[in-house]
């Protein structure tokens, strides 16, 4: 077995064995090219999807190499690409601008194995 399908499979036993500890969150993506009249990014309809949620103040950098407080950690476990211009509504309603994510790319599938995400 080689190091990608090792990976593969240490995420897919982290995301099973977290099942009870995950909840529902909103996610409206944005396709990367529309624009509304005020030059804002157009998103979709939000998408539920299950995810490791955490309030955490936390000082990130930004994807815009700045400094700035998180609200909130969220941890997808399950293939999803994020943009900066994405919005992601935790179960109460606390939301923010996307101020930081990684993820890891699986070479086989060109998807992420999970995504991290640092909401202000």
């Amino acid at each position: 077995m080689g190091l990608a399908e090792t990976v593969r499979k240490a995420v897919a036993t982290a995301n099973r064995t977290t099942k009870d500890l995950q909840v529902t969150v909103q996610h409206a993506s944005w396709d990367g090219t529309t624009m509304d009249e005020f030059g804002k990014p157009k998103l979709g309809a939000p998408v539920a999807r299950k995810a490791l949620a955490e309030r955490r103040q936390k000082i990130v950098k930004t994807t815009l190499d700045q400094v700035a407080q998180a609200q909130a950690y969220v941890a997808f476990l399950e293939p999803v690409t994020i943009t900066a211009f994405d919005q992601i509504v935790l179960p109460d309603g606390l939301t923010g601008p996307i101020l930081n994510f990684t993820g890891f790319y699986d070479g086989g599938t060109g998807q992420p194995y999970f995504a991290e995400v640092w909401l202000g």
